[in-house]
């Protein structure tokens, strides 16, 4: 029997040695899928949230309709309306995302815009994930301004998770450089997966990622166009190497320096640290750091040989400017202060030339040569696992947070709506009382009236006859009998 199960044991492990077999292929989806736990999106609660009396009783298509109107209306929509069909976004049908995608439009440009709950862009993030169109989020989430849809660390987690299960690498790079711009690589979890994310793609593109310098690509403007245009935004002559970038190897570069910033003090974090450097072309910190690591490697942390590798690469790569571009007030171009940023070819040929000078010193160093994207994925592995039951009650209690804060709100906009309606019948009282007031004092304050008639320019109404003596007219039509105002 026991000879059996060796055989049995055996055989099931020649069939994982290779790499075609059912079994390996299994595994891989096994571990592709396990990524992340499914423990992680905390979906009973979630449901149970929206099973709360204020979000069960909510008519989607319903509350959708009363949302235009109250556009239309008064030209905005409370912030607990738009939370709350935010949290219901997943009962509509994906072909009318479009009014979802333009009633947050019309939202974030009211003027309740600037008091949006932020459960609310989590509830448009998930609502989006049910339906299965994580895809239209991506212009959703890098258009700020117009939509106003700010990630928070879950939903961070949730968007890498399902990109990276669907093996879409480059839109999960893409949230990564999301979670880079609103500078929040704080989050374990969200930082791992984006490590992942990263680390993926940086070994599948690199070729196209790191391709030979070609082209300075330097802005250019129309020469058929003489005609002077408004300008739209004010020209920046600073540009903040942050908001600014829009290449895409410095975008991808500032994303893995902030990620090795922000992670443990590890060879894998600070290989990843040094990559982010050369990619992003901020070769002065990088050289520093190399340099610092030259003099002591025993109290710096060590990196992978790789690294190099990578760094020889950026330095072909980088793109450099052929002069500083200086424009007539009024035509310049979002794309020169970028342009202007560069390295000049100088300053490219002063780096190759100190990197070759300091590759001689830095092959005495000692580096880690094990395989840095399998370690990686070990660290990404381990680390959600040690994370995974801190998120989930950290998640849970962010949403039992975004409860009570929408019970308050709610309880806050129902006494608004109150002393609105209590101002609206004093207003309507006073006015009544002030027009009651006017008929009882009106031959008081006849003369008071008429003059006021007059100069609004309106007609004033005929009062009828009055005797002779309580009215004298003026020369020339003495003896006729006159009207008042005339």
């Amino acid at each position: 029997m026991a000879a059996t199960i060796s055989r049995h044991v055996f055989s099931k492990m020649k069939d994982l040695s290779c790499p075609n077999s059912n079994l390996w292929k299994v595994a891989k989806v096994i571990q592709k899928r396990c990524l992340l736990s499914p423990a992680f999106s905390c979906n009973k609660e979630w449901e149970s949230r929206l099973s709360e009396p204020v979000l069960s009783k909510i008519n989607t298509d319903v509350l959708m309709s009363q949302l235009f109107i109250q556009f239309e209306k008064n030209g905005a929509a409370t912030a607990v309306d738009m939370e709350a069909f935010s949290s219901k976004i997943a009962d509509v049908h994906a072909t009318q995302l479009y009014l979802v995608e333009t009633l947050l439009q019309k939202f974030r440009k009211c003027s309740q815009g600037v008091s949006a709950i932020e459960s609310m862009s989590h509830g448009v993030i998930r609502g989006y994930l049910q339906l299965n169109q994580a895809e239209r989020l991506l212009p959703i989430l890098q258009d700020k301004l117009n939509y106003g849809i700010f990630p928070d660390d879950t939903s961070f987690c949730l968007l890498l998770d399902h990109f990276i299960e669907k093996g879409d690498l480059e839109s999960a790079v893409k949230i990564s450089i999301e979670m880079m711009l609103q500078d929040d690589m704080t989050h374990n979890a969200g930082r791992l997966l984006a490590l992942y994310a990263c680390s993926k793609y940086l070994e599948e593109n690199k070729e196209s990622l790191l391709a030979a310098f070609t082209d300075d690509n330097k802005p250019q403007l129309d020469d058929d166009e003489d005609d002077y245009v408004v300008q739209r935004f004010i020209p920046m002559h600073n540009f903040d190497d942050h908001f600014d970038i829009t290449d895409e190897k410095r975008l991808f570069g500032r994303t893995l320096d902030l990620i090795g910033r922000h992670g443990t003090n590890c060879p894998i974090h600070q290989s990843y640290l040094l990559i982010g450097l050369a990619l992003h072309e901020d070769f002065d910190k990088l050289f520093s750091l190399l340099e610092a690591y030259i003099e002591n490697p025993e109290n710096c942390q060590q990196f992978y040989r790789e690294v190099l590798q990578v760094i020889e690469l950026s330095l072909a790569a980088c793109r450099f400017k052929t002069e500083t571009i200086v424009r007539e007030p009024g035509s310049e171009l979002k794309e020169d202060s970028e342009y202007n940023a560069r390295h000049s070819l100088e300053e490219k040929e002063s780096y190759i030339a100190k990197y070759q000078e300091m590759k001689a010193r830095l092959d005495e160093t000692p580096f880690i040569d094990g395989n840095l994207l399998s370690d990686t994925q070990e660290l990404v592995t381990k680390g959600l696992q040690d994370s995974l039951q801190a998120d989930i009650q950290a998640y849970r209690d962010q949403l039992n947070t975004w409860s009570e804060i929408r019970k308050q709100n709610i309880k806050l906009q129902e006494r608004a709506f109150s002393l609105k309606g209590k101002q609206q019948l004093l207003d309507e009282k006073i006015k009544e009382l002030t027009e009651k007031e006017e008929l009882l004092n009106y031959f008081e304050k006849q003369n008071e009236i008429s003059l006021a008639l007059l100069r609004t320019g309106k007609p004033v109404e005929e009062v009828g006859e009055v005797d002779d003596t309580e009215y004298v007219a003026e020369p020339g039509k003495r003896g006729k009998k006159g009207k008042l105002g005339v």
